[in-house]
């Protein structure tokens, strides 16, 4: 039976405990490890492989730089995303969900919607009914996504912002905390309570973990 290894700090315990809830008959070992190079490389892959055999892995963090980075070594060595969904999450039967997802407690995918790979969905998220959730992208607890709602790749979106329905979200755009989404939002760009108008996204790694 193969091994599940969470790679992060605080986000990664979160789904470490979720997948010990939800999917622990299919792992053996269900570890979390902080992600660094050259260690990961030098030393923590060929250990855990030694201990594992078999290794399955997930990004536990919302940092998109960080994200793509432990996706790219740990695939670079042949292992196998692995997606976790808490017990007390709803998806929908006809919703699509991705490998290497996150769904916490209590979120909500809705009819046809699409969650792309490598994407987390938080605690209290939702996604509506024929939403489309592009890959790397996160959704913060307690954020709501409408329906027919297009997010791009590498979006953030906020604790508690709410995005209106039909709205369309582009690649490397971020929402703030508790901010309404209204109308399309361009690729790149932050929509904050803080600015009277969007501006470009600069550090697309400031995301909390």
């Amino acid at each position: 039976m193969a091994g599940l290894v969470i790679f992060g700090n605080r986000t990664a315990v979160e789904v470490a405990e979720a997948a010990e809830l939800g999917c622990k008959h299919l792992f053996a070992s269900i570890l979390v490890r902080f992600f660094a190079e050259p260690e990961f490389s030098q030393s923590l892959a060929p250990e855990l492989e030694s201990q594992l055999g078999s290794v399955h892995f997930l990004a536990g963090v919302a940092d998109v730089i960080a994200k793509q980075r432990i996706i790219a070594a740990c695939s670079a060595r042949g292992w196998q995303p692995a997606t976790v969904i808490h017990p007390s999450a709803v998806v929908a039967s006809s919703a699509q969900i991705g490998a290497g997802v996150f769904i916490g407690p209590l979120a909500v995918i809705s009819s046809h919607a699409q969650v792309a790979d490598h994407t987390i969905i938080h605690l209290h998220a939702s996604i509506g009914h024929d939403a489309n959730v592009g890959a790397y992208s996160a959704v913060l607890p307690g954020a709501r996504v409408s329906g027919n709602v297009k997010l791009g790749k590498r979006v953030l979106i906020g604790s508690n912002a709410f995005v209106n329905q039909g709205v369309s979200i582009g690649d490397d755009a971020q929402v703030d905390a508790l901010t309404y989404v209204a109308r399309n939002l361009e690729p790149g760009m932050l929509l904050s309570t803080r600015f009277p108008r969007p501006v470009p996204r600069v550090n697309l790694s400031g995301a909390t973990t």
